[in-house]
């Protein structure tokens, strides 16, 4: 009987441990999952990507405004479709004006999508389901032929 015990808590204890190894793993893979297709921005994390040379979407948005309301779902589809291999970052348009000024931000409702550290398309103040999808088609371009 005390064998049995004893294999009942290496196996109850092997069980816990590996338990703890999934959801310390699933936290890390959940910290780079987007949210809502979107993960939020840093300049440390947008740069880096930019510097591996994948492709990156900076979509500028307010929460007070209705395109921004209107073009997020329909990004988000994409991104969680076919430009699944895009990283996008989810800018505040109101507290982030040093970048905006830098890109030549001039509306909330901005997309800029970037290959490596080229800019290849952008998207200003549409919603519209073709527009959004000629935006993200650039994600599948090779670099020469986009923009």
């Amino acid at each position: 009987m005390t064998f049995r015990k004893g294999r009942l808590a290496l196996v109850l204890a092997s069980v816990v441990v590996a338990g703890a190894a999934a959801i310390a793993g699933a936290g890390q893979a959940g910290a780079m999952r987007p949210m809502n297709g979107f993960r939020p921005y840093t300049t440390e994390a947008f740069n880096a990507a930019k510097a591996e040379g994948k492709t990156t979407v900076l979509f500028f948005h307010a929460p007070w405004c209705p395109v921004c309301k209107a073009q997020e779902p329909k990004a988000t589809a994409h991104l969680n479709g076919d430009a699944r291999n895009v990283v996008a970052f989810k800018v505040d348009y109101d507290s982030n004006a040093a970048l905006r000024k830098e890109l030549a931000v001039e509306k909330q409702s901005t997309l800029i999508m970037y290959q490596g550290v080229k800019e290849v398309a952008r998207l200003s103040y549409k919603s519209d389901d073709a527009s959004i999808a000629q935006f993200f088609g650039h994600a599948a371009m090779p670099m020469s032929e986009s923009r």
